[in-house]
């Protein structure tokens, strides 16, 4: 019977353990999920600036071409 007891308590401290684990790297894995995506908003918030800086040297071109030509 103790070899038993100590069997199931062996399993359960193995099973208590693998559980603590899995929830760890569960919310490791999260995360990191999240912290990609607020990467992944600064580049896009980045690549909007240069689209309006492009933007903006666009204009100066055309406003140039304009006067050269004039």
């Amino acid at each position: 019977m103790d070899a038993l007891f100590a069997a199931l308590g062996t399993f359960a401290a193995l099973a208590s353990f693998s559980l603590a684990l899995a929830l760890h790297l569960w919310r490791l894995r999260r995360n990191e999920i999240a912290h990609i995506y607020r990467r992944l908003e600064r580049v896009e918030e980045r690549l909007e600036g240069i689209e309006h800086d492009l933007a903006d040297v666009r204009e100066r071109i055309a406003r140039l071409e304009e006067s050269v030509s004039n």
